[in-house]
């Protein structure tokens, strides 16, 4: 009987430590479109409703810049403020959303400071802790020297960075989307369906690369699409068998540890960077393409 009630904790323990994990984070906050502050309103109150719904803890990655374009800059900074509301927290994606690769280190340092004066402000006046970096474009420098000093600058700002294990392309639907609004319905479903495959072959990498499926972080935009699609995108993960956690429970994943030396200004997922290093047995040729006919 012990040796039976040990296998089955040693099951139980195994299981837990490798359960489908993933956070959701979602970059150009206010909006990826430079619409009304009333259309960026309804495009984060769907976002906020779905992940209400599904109990989705998220964090929304903001561009301070979009708080004074065209005006409505009080209206826009509630629409922050509504993220918070809603129990979901901010981080910082720069001041100008500009690629760390090809802008002046010190530009690029200063637009990060620049970036943090109202979000900071909101999340430390809910007493929350504002600690989360996303990179622009994914770009996390060129070059090892401007990487390193960059990191080290982010450190000493107190900063963690957010990768990214799935990208599902969902800017590229959206333009579309903008592009042909009477075809809503079928870019859609095509933009369901290309999320299904590349969660597919995001799980067949990280299982080729770490023999399991690491904890995930989704990267998504606020915008249009993720806003009428967001309920469907949830229930897909959910039907995954996913279940929806903070960015910080899944960086205690062993993998995030792993070296990245991939330096390029071309932002990819992380597992890609990490298979990159390793010496590439993925073949990178498979990931899915968007069907945007």
């Amino acid at each position: 009987m012990k040796i039976i009630t040990s296998a089955l904790l040693i099951a139980f323990t195994c299981g837990m430590a490798y359960a489908k994990e993933i956070a959701l984070t979602f970059d150009d906050l206010p909006a990826q479109e430079d619409v009304s502050a009333q259309e960026q309103k309804e495009i984060n109150d769907r976002i906020l409703n779905s992940l209400q719904s599904f109990n989705a803890p998220a964090i929304g990655f903001v561009n301070e810049s979009k708080l004074t374009n065209k005006g409505e800059t009080s209206e826009k900074i509630a629409i922050l403020k509504s993220w918070i509301d809603k129990r979901q927290c901010l981080g910082n994606h720069t001041y100008s959303h500009n690629a760390l690769s090809t802008t002046d280190l010190d530009d690029f340092q200063n637009d990060v400071i620049k970036g943090a004066m109202i979000s900071k402000e909101l999340m430390h006046n809910a007493g929350l802790s504002y600690r989360y970096f996303r990179h622009p474009y994914l770009d996390t420098g060129g070059s090892k020297e401007k990487r390193d000093l960059f990191d080290k600058f982010l450190k000493i700002q107190g900063y963690v960075i957010a990768p990214a294990t799935i990208d599902t392309d969902d800017w590229k639907f959206n333009r579309e989307l903008h592009k042909n609004p009477n075809a809503k319905k079928q870019i859609i479903q095509n933009y369901l369906e290309h999320t299904k495959r590349k969660f597919r072959f995001y799980e067949h990498a990280s299982h080729k690369m770490f023999g399991r499926n690491i904890k995930h972080v989704w990267l998504l935009h606020a915008n249009l699409i993720n806003s009428l699609a967001m309920d469907d995108l949830l229930k897909l993960a959910s039907e995954f068998g996913y279940k929806f956690v903070s960015l910080d429970a899944v960086l205690n994943d062993k993998a995030y540890s792993e070296p990245d030396y991939y330096y390029d200004a071309f932002g990819v997922s992380w597992l890609y960077r990490w298979d990159y290093t390793r010496g590439k047995i993925i073949d990178w040729s498979q990931e899915p393409e968007p069907n945007l006919s």
